[in-house]
């Protein structure tokens, strides 16, 4: 039974390159974008749930292009990464 568990690292606290968490050999959690619930607070909550990457939603161009409040409210990061 203790053969079927996989053991899970914490690849965001030693590898930062998403390249390298994938040839590391460990378990990687990746959350993928999802509409409207891609936003920073929620990428800041799965984060810290122990999920390695987090994709931000998609972006319409034209949107994006025309409004400095699409840009603003959009377009949100913060220093964790990757």
């Amino acid at each position: 039974m203790s053969s079927d568990y996989t053991k899970t690292v914490q690849c965001q606290e030693r590898i930062r390159d998403p390249l390298e968490m994938f040839h590391s050999g460990h378990l990687v959690k990746i959350c993928a974008p999802m509409v409207r619930y891609s936003k920073l607070a929620f990428r800041t909550l799965v984060r810290k749930y122990n999920c390695d990457l987090c994709y931000t939603p998609m972006i319409v161009a034209a949107d994006f292009v025309r409004s400095i409040k699409a840009r603003d409210s959009e377009f949100t990061t913060n220093k964790d990464g990757p």
